[in-house]
């Protein structure tokens, strides 16, 4: 009995080594399957390279590509510019200027027109029906030791006393404060006249020459050379 399970234990170990070494779908006919080869691994760049002129996709930006920016010129603005001389208090002095100018072959147009020019603050008194008033009222300021004032007529303020006019404003300002402490109504109003003033146009530049002759009438009279837009 040992013996038949020894030779059953043998038959069994000799079959699996046989199934082991040769499977059992390769002993059979017809079981054998065919492999596939194994495909072939293909980068990408190799395979944009392989691909037919057909298949290759061409964007419209690679077909046209955009030209480059033209450079960016700078605008200049050009203009010229012409000269005003001034201003002249007197007509002789903006022609002997005129003059000199000629004198260097510079074409130069003279001009004249009437400003308003500042005296002064004056400080008065007004108010009086007639000239008896005005008198009147001169003597009471005497007699409080205001002796510098004088009597005038100007239109729309007639039969008025002027204390003075004062080209500072803080004079003016003490004078009205010692006569308004006396207890006179006084007033205070800026003063003008009409003053004729002369002007010298001129295109062309001045030479060196009429440059330092400019330069002394600035420093001697207060004349200034403006620049403008010609026309």
């Amino acid at each position: 009995m040992k013996t038949f399970f020894s030779l059953l234990l043998l038959s069994n170990l000799a079959f699996a080594v046989v199934q082991w070494l040769f499977p059992l779908d390769q002993l059979l006919p017809g079981s054998r399957h065919s492999l596939k080869p194994a495909e072939k691994l293909v980068l990408l760049s190799e395979a944009e390279q392989n691909l037919p002129t057909e298949l290759v996709v061409t964007t419209q930006a690679e077909q046209n590509p955009a030209p480059a920016p033209e450079p960016v010129k700078a605008v200049v603005i050009t203009g010229e510019l012409c000269y005003t001389l001034g201003p002249f208090k007197s007509d002789q002095t903006a022609q002997e200027v005129a003059a000199r100018f000629k004198q260097n072959a510079i074409e130069i147009n003279p001009r004249s027109n009437v400003e308003k020019e500042y005296l002064g603050m004056m400080v008065f008194i007004d108010g009086h029906k007639n000239r008896g008033e005005v008198i009147n009222t001169a003597n009471a300021l005497k007699a409080k030791g205001i002796k510098d004032h004088i009597i005038f007529h100007d239109p729309g303020r007639r039969n008025a006393l002027s204390l003075g006019v004062f080209g500072l404003k803080k004079n003016a300002e003490a004078r009205y404060k010692k006569v308004a402490d006396l207890g006179f109504k006084v007033k205070t109003e800026p003063r003008y006249r009409d003053r004729t003033i002369y002007w010298l146009d001129y295109s062309e530049l001045e030479n060196p020459s009429l440059k330092n002759y400019i330069d002394q009438l600035k420093s001697a009279q207060g004349i200034s050379r403006i620049s403008r837009p010609c026309g």
